[in-house]
């Protein structure tokens, strides 16, 4: 699995994903279309080792560690052991009023871990989510894990005492600082809950602090950052409100381990189950762990789940924090060793710390590594590893990678930390089994390796984060400082972040310290899985012959459209990825409040402007990127301003050199098909209420303009004007059409019509391609299948009028619910060029025939021509189009009769995924009547299973033929079908797209078929056959069609080109009879993410079923 993963042409029917539904459910039972890809779905949890800082600066109660002056570590007099260990000296901030210290000491502005009016602390998370009880402002504790320790009670005067000898630091600057004698002279009253404001200028100026003491005396607070706090009302909080917030600090946040625990808690608490979670901390010593003698690990990786959940928030709230130093190096080094481990009770196997388990290939690893300061040890023997060329990998797929060291990845450095992450990135952990990790943009490793996060609490390098990062993919030059400094330490732990692939945090606060962890788990979690779908420009391959291929990475849901050369062998080269212009120089439309308007926030009605929130997320939307994150902002930080394509195949108009796409950015987007720039973007208006989630931090993903597309050329249709016709696919419930004649000019006032289901109760969400038809009344009309989840259930065909969008006819053809058409497929009777006849699917196994000979749409109409169900009488679900050719073969028995083909099967709903139920091709001949069952068709079969250049290949059975070659056994047969199953194995094969007849050397059926595999999560895209068989006998070719060394005799009809779940096959012609089939796949290879077969014709393929379609 590669990402970013090429989208594999009609992929929209291999991977349904659910957009977030807002209204009430239908009362018939609605779909259960998961979130997320289904091959997604089955994932294997990557392990996640969280190491933490546990170095005696973890008790520090002042950050940055600058801001420590004369060795005053804490803010209040501290209690002995407070966290179980020894301690400091108990050094303390002067609380006397001359004294400056005290002002920036207690001023969050500087110590930037001490109580913040404008933050709302909530106490720790618990293992399930839920929050540990509130402290008590009367008798908060020091430690909440060791209650033993004492409590201070924050709504007193403290007067006259010297709490466990404390001495006090008294500073008139950074330079001149004094500490008060060790005796009864340190007595000391002061008032506990009280924080200093800086207004600004010199920070070791007096009279630029304002005081405020939270006493019972004040009876509300304001201002101070406090509108942002979501305990109180509209910035304005009461004393009990106020105070109780300063407990909450002292006890879960007021020093530096409270706080990481707080973090990491909040972050951890919020995941599911699908991890797999280890703790460690970098001062622990060896000790066994599941079986070995481990230093730093305390804890080895267990399914985040039940008792070992637990144990992991038991392992972060409650370890002693020593009086130690910060051995960083070694901690990171004890996590790679730990990843080394090949027995049955290390992190590769199913069953970690027991016996009996299997290792899996594709298990992710990751590190995170936390710390408040700068290492103290050392490690030998590394070497400079990262400036050091690595050795060549192999990965399942044959896919090979060698490390190459340069920017910003080598330095002149030896024994970094750096180098220790990347010797565990760059080599190959586990050399006894197969390399199959998953990929994505931010990792190309495939073989077993540690990826490594890295965060600094308090604490800051020289180099910036996203420079660094950044050089990743533009190559630019990065100069590592030595290590021999503590900014230059900090620089090496985000190098080590850099050359482990993962990233880096660094945190200056307690919230950004929680947001930090979060965001990097998130990460984890989104590389988990990918999709895919490509077009081509035409069938015959000449120097310009193109193909685009989308892809996307989950990791941020970032997009790509690529364009690649194909050669007359099938090799591709690539030629360019899809640009975005500047944000203000952009041409994106859209309709609002009913009238077209640019995507701008000035043209947007009141309604629009209230969905979407703000003008800077308008921006964003068109692609500013100033208010992310990554800049200051509270924007999503993205990588790519083109959004994941994943149902939408790209479309191309050789008339304007023009490719067209949805994405899920909420846009329609048309590229420049010679350069790759985009041209402009429509914004669909059924997806502004939604579209303010994509730039949300937090974002979880969904889906917006998500619909195939069909090109209606003016060259080729006879119209003055190109149309382009799209839905919203899983996005929403909607259709649009725009007029394209002029893509290079396209303005607001191109924008054709627009079709929602606001009242429409059966419209749902289209999967299928809109269809153009010419009718016999002479209009030009598009046709669709309602799809699915429409408020009805029901299953309907739709007739749009081309140029306005009025529902011509709506056919429903009977009142089953749960159900929902496919695309349907059109065909020309007397070939004059308009559509008299149409078929479609659906999910109830009906094939659906509509008579549209008449000239007038109340002449029109609908009949069931067959049910498909499987041999145990169970109903087959149509998802894919329905095509048809006409018989040409002279002397044939069906000569002239019409066939209809296509495939079951589902692949969109929750459970199609662990489906075995036996589905079925067809071959039925449509001679006027309907077909009653499966009792009226020839049955055909596999002969056996062999290999074509070592990939697993099936030969069909043939036809009975005569001497002469004539098939016999298809008299009195209204046609042919073919269940897909081997032997007496029933693996869940289907057809869930579209299964095309060909004109080539014989008349050829190519159709793709789909395995999930929903047991092997190393597989997660499944497997799956391209096939080749007569078109009209549903038996085998005669002559050999596959190029390639075949293994045992016989003709190969259906062969695994080793790309996952196959997605629909593109033909293109080249020279003496050779072709190239062009496929993506579920699991696509790493050059080019499609996957090219040569194969024999004595002819240029041509389309044989009714007609081209106009796309």
């Amino acid at each position: 699995m590669k990402t970013p993963r090429p989208t594999t042409r009609h992929l929209a029917r291999l991977t349904a994903l659910c957009f977030g539904l807002t209204t009430l459910l239908p009362a018939h039972a609605a779909l259960d279309i998961p979130n997320v890809p289904l091959q997604t779905s089955i994932t294997t949890e990557p392990n996640i080792m969280m190491i933490l800082d546990d170095s005696g600066s973890m008790q520090f109660e002042i950050m940055p560690e600058d801001l420590i002056l004369r060795d005053a570590r804490y803010i209040f007099p501290r209690e002995n052991g407070v966290y179980g260990g020894s301690d400091y000296n108990n050094y303390v901030p002067d609380v006397l009023s001359d004294n400056t210290y005290n002002m920036v000491a207690r001023s969050p502005q500087q110590n930037t871990i001490y109580y913040n009016p404008g933050v709302t602390y909530t106490p720790w998370s618990k293992p399930d989510g839920s929050l540990h009880d509130p402290a008590s402002p009367t008798c908060a504790p020091h430690n909440p894990m060791l209650t033993a320790k004492g409590c201070r009670n924050l709504t007193a005067q403290v007067s006259n005492t010297r709490q466990n000898n404390v001495r006090w630091v008294s500073c008139s600057s950074a330079s001149d600082c004094s500490l008060s004698s060790n005796d009864n002279n340190s007595q000391r009253s002061y008032w506990p809950a009280t924080y200093f404001w800086h207004k600004g200028g010199d920070v070791w100026t007096k009279s630029n602090y304002t005081k405020t003491e939270i006493k019972s005396t004040t009876t509300t607070y304001s201002g101070h950052g406090r509108e942002k706090r979501t305990d109180c009302t509209a910035g304005v909080c009461t004393y009990t409100q106020e105070i109780q917030n300063f407990a909450n600090w002292y006890t879960y946040y007021r020093s530096r381990v409270l706080t990481a625990r707080a973090g990491v808690g909040r972050a951890f608490s919020a995941q599911d189950t699908g991890l797999r979670v280890g703790f460690g901390t970098i001062n622990k010593a060896s000790s066994s762990v599941d079986g070995v003698n481990t230093g730093v690990i305390i804890s080895g990786v267990r399914k985040f789940e039940k008792t070992d959940r637990t144990q992991f928030f038991k392992d972060l709230y409650e370890r002693v924090v020593p009086n130690a130093g910060t051995p960083l190096l070694g901690a990171l080094n004890a996590a790679g060793k730990y990843y080394q481990r090949t027995d049955d009770k290390g992190p590769w196997s199913t069953t970690p710390g027991q016996n009996g388990g299997s290792d899996l290939s594709c298990r992710q690893s990751y590190t995170i590594l936390m710390t408040d300061g700068y290492y103290s040890d050392s490690v030998s023997g590394f070497g400079n590893v990262d400036n050091t060329d690595g050795t060549q990998i192999t990965g399942v797929n044959n896919q090979k990678y060698t490390y190459k060291a340069k920017s910003p990845f080598n330095d002149s450095a030896s024994n970094t930390l750096a180098d220790v992450a990347m010797h565990y990135w760059k080599n190959d952990l586990r050399t006894d089994i197969n390399n199959a990790v998953p990929t994505s943009s931010k990792d190309p490793a495939f073989w077993q390796h540690m990826t490594t996060f890295t965060v600094g609490l308090g604490v800051q390098g020289s180099i910036d984060p996203n420079t660094a990062f950044n050089a990743i993919n533009s190559g630019s030059a990065i100069t590592w400082p030595g290590t021999g400094t503590n900014p230059g330490k900090i620089d090496d732990l985000l190098h080590a972040a850099v050359n482990g692939r993962g990233a880096f945090f660094s945190a200056q606060n307690p919230t950004e310290f929680a947001q930090a962890l979060t965001a990097m788990l998130k990460d984890i979690v989104e590389r988990k899985g990918s999709a895919a779908s490509v077009t081509v420009t035409g069938n015959q391959i000449n120097s310009n012959s193109m193909v685009f291929v989308p892809k996307y990475d989950p990791a941020g849901w970032a997009g790509e459209l690529e364009a690649r050369r194909v050669a007359a062998d099938g090799t591709t080269t690539f030629a360019w990825k899809a640009s975005i212009p500047s944000a203000s120089s952009r041409k994106i439309y859209t309709v609002t409040g009913g009238n077209k308007r640019e995507f701008t926030w000035s043209s947007l009605s009141s309604t629009d402007r209230t969905a979407l929130g703000s003008e800077d997320i308008v921006n964003y939307l068109r692609g500013d990127q100033s208010k992310e994150t990554k800049n200051g902002g509270s924007l999503r930080t993205r990588s790519s301003l083109l959004g994941d394509i994943h149902h939408s195949s790209p479309v191309y108009d050789p008339d304007t050199k023009t490719v067209y796409v949805g994405a899920n950015d909420g846009m329609l987007h048309a590229f420049n098909s010679e350069t790759g720039v985009e041209r402009f973007a429509f914004v669909p208006s059924a997806v502004i209420p939604n579209l303010k989630e994509y730039s949300d931090s937090a974002y979880q993903h969904r889906f917006y303009v998500d619909g195939e597309l069909t090109l209606v050329r003016k060259s080729a249709s006879g119209l003055n004007k190109t149309y382009l016709v799209g839905s919203l696919g899983l996005g929403g419930k909607g259709v649009f059409a725009l007029d394209v004649t002029d893509p290079a000019s396209f303005s607001e006032n191109n924008i054709a019509w627009e079709y929602t289901a606001s009242s429409d109760t059966e419209l749902g969400l289209m999967l299928g391609t809109p269809v153009y038809a010419r009718l016999n009344s002479g209009q030009h009309a598009i046709l669709l299948g309602n799809g699915y989840n429409s408020s009805s259930g029901k299953a309907a065909l739709y007739v749009f009028q081309l140029s306005t969008g009025a529902v011509i006819r709506k056919f429903i053809p009977d009142n089953e619910a749960s159900s929902g058409m496919a695309a349907p497929g059109e065909v020309d009777l007397d070939g004059n060029g308009t559509i008299d006849r149409v078929y479609a699917g659906d999910l109830k196994g009906n094939v659906w025939k509509f008579d549209l000979s008449s000239g007038s749409s109340s002449g029109w109409s609908g009949s069931n021509f067959f049910i498909a169900k499987a041999p145990d009488g169970t109903l087959q679900p149509i998802t894919s189009k329905i095509t048809s050719a006409t018989n040409y073969l002279l002397g044939d028995d069906n000569v002239g009769k019409r066939f209809v083909f296509f495939g079951t099967g589902s692949y969109f709903q929750q459970a199609d995924l662990n489906d075995k139920s036996v589905q079925s091709l067809y071959g039925l001949i449509d001679n006027g009547t309907a077909i009653s069952s499966r009792a009226n068709l020839k049955e055909r079969g596999f002969e056996s299973t062999t290999t074509l250049d070592g990939k697993p290949a099936r030969i069909f059975k043939d036809a009975t033929r005569n001497a002469d070659g004539k098939v016999t056994d298809m008299q009195n047969k209204q046609g042919w079908f073919l269940d897909w199953v081997v032997g007496n194995l029933k693996k869940g094969e289907r057809v869930v797209t579209t299964a095309r007849a060909y004109r080539l050397t014989e008349p050829t059926l190519i159709v793709s078929s789909i395995i999930p595999e929903a047991e092997d999560p190393c597989q997660p895209g499944g497997t799956g056959y391209v096939n080749v068989l007569n078109a009209f006998t549903g038996g085998s070719l005669k002559e050999p069609f596959f190029n390639g060394n075949l293994a045992s005799g016989g003709i190969i009809g259906s062969l695994d080109l080793g790309i996952g779940m196959p997605s629909e096959a593109s033909l293109m012609m080249g020279d003496g009879g050779q072709g190239v089939l062009i496929v993506g796949g579920s699991n696509p290879p790493a050059d080019g993410g499609i996957r090219t077969k040569g194969f024999k014709t004595n002819r240029p393929p041509a389309v044989i079923y009714w007609r081209e379609i106009v796309r």
